[in-house]
């Protein structure tokens, strides 16, 4: 096992693979860079015009960054366009455990085959290497799922200056990373960056090198699915002798770094102990965001992570989840966590949900959407506060927060203008086609 790479070491690696020192870190060159580059994505996206059949790619590392159900199925449905799933490897330059990565690749082509969305792992077994999509595959829109740097470079957005790319953020955006989630070069040169809210638009706008030029308002699609009456979710939950209360443990990976935020390290012995003392009357499932184990492996070692892992599969009324979050949501009656996407997202059940706080100067770890969607939570501190929202909100029912959050969700969450996200972004996509991008 690999210890974790080390800052510079981290960022040395990436310069040498995306060779970005200029064109990333000189303002000028920046600038001109950037310009030059939406200018040749419009011009692409303008040569599909009249085009029969439009390619268009979604490139997928992890189950866990796939929002776009609806999206997709519309994309389909057109005759006009030709989706498909590209498949791809994750975190090839942190030093991760290697058969962790092939492992996750093979759950993301499990996670997509059973959508019955179709797929393409562009792999040379014969010649030991990854496939440059462009070139064998030449899409005609690429469609991103993440913003980061921790994959090959032919799949990161420098490859793809003559085709109009999109990104649907993987997580509705909370934290204050701003630079993160709206300033990387990434968010600075996808020529269509679709976010969630006014004020995630404005935010994108004071934080962003490009002052935005390239955000579009759609609403988020990872939630569309709450707003729609036509999805019938599948109880996913181990089976119980008798009816219990569920509850959703959901930690973030970031234990450690300048932005821990994760209070897993504090919680983890906690839980399963609540799990076992309320296994009469609660079921729960631990839903780990995807790149926790990872983490804990390099801090814990894998035997400690399997094993830890391992007894949430094995307790009576607990279970692992570690792909897809709607069912679990939509059947599910309360949720503990501490992730930023998630501190939106649950709230569109309208269910009780407790968020776990690592220190006292959390509250600076919020965007200010973050922050407002936050004021709907319970707060836990303490082993204590996780019991009295066990009992009091989840078993018992008393919820005083309840209205507080339907009224958040009917002002700032509800669909407006009568269209659903993926509509939204499809028109989007055709006013580029059509011109629309332009000064």
């Amino acid at each position: 096992m690999k210890s974790a790479d080390t800052s510079l070491k981290y960022t040395l690696r990436l310069i040498w693979a995306y060779k970005d020192v200029l064109r990333n870190h000189f303002s000028p060159i920046f600038k001109w860079y950037a310009k030059n580059f939406r200018t040749r994505q419009i011009a692409a996206a303008e040569r599909l015009q009249g085009k029969n059949r439009i390619e268009v790619a979604f490139l997928l590392t992890i189950p866990g960054m796939w929002k776009s159900d609806y999206l997709f199925q519309a994309l389909s449905d057109n005759p006009k366009y030709h989706p498909y799933i590209v498949i791809y490897p994750y975190s090839v330059f942190k030093g991760f455990d290697k058969q962790e990565i092939d492992a996750t690749i093979e759950n993301t082509r499990r996670f997509v085959e059973a959508k019955g969305f179709e797929y393409i792992i562009p792999y040379d077994a014969k010649h030991n290497q990854w496939e440059d999509i462009k070139k064998t595959l030449k899409p005609d829109i690429v469609i991103f799922t993440t913003p980061y740097k921790d994959i090959p470079p032919q799949y990161f957005i420098y490859n793809f200056k003559d085709t109009l790319t999109c990104y649907v953020p993987y997580g509705f955006s909370s934290l204050n990373l701003f630079k993160i989630n709206y300033d990387l070069i990434f968010h600075n040169l996808v020529g269509l960056h679709f976010v969630e809210t006014e004020i995630h638009k404005q935010t994108a706008t004071e934080h962003s090198r490009n002052k935005g030029e390239n955000i579009v308002v759609t609403g988020y699609p990872g939630t569309e699915v709450f707003l729609r009456n036509d999805y019938i979710p599948n109880d996913v939950w181990k089976p119980q002798t008798v009816a219990k209360k569920r509850i959703i443990w959901a930690p973030h990976h970031t234990i450690d770094g300048d932005f821990a935020i994760s209070s897993f390290l504090q919680f983890c012995d906690t839980m399963p102990k609540l799990a076992m003392e309320y296994s009469d009357k609660v079921q729960f499932v631990f839903k780990p965001h995807q790149l926790l184990k990872f983490k804990l492996q390099q801090i814990w070692g894998l035997e400690r992570t399997e094993k830890y892992y391992r007894q949430w599969q094995e307790m009576p009324n607990c279970q692992l989840e570690e792909c897809s979050y709607i069912d679990l949501f939509l059947t599910s009656d309360a949720m503990i966590h501490d992730c930023g996407s998630f501190t939106t997202e649950y709230l569109f059940t309208r269910k009780p949900v407790m968020y776990l706080i690592k220190n006292e100067d959390f509250v600076s770890k919020f965007s200010p959407f973050g922050l407002m969607s936050f004021n709907n939570h319970y707060q836990g501190r303490t082993e204590n506060d996780i019991r009295n929202f066990i009992e009091s909100v989840v078993i018992n029912g008393n919820d005083p927060m309840q209205k507080q959050r339907g009224d958040f969700f009917d002002k700032y969450l509800a669909p407006h203008e009568g269209k659903m996200p993926s509509e939204k972004i499809i028109e989007t996509i055709e006013n580029a086609i059509n011109g629309g991008m332009r000064e």
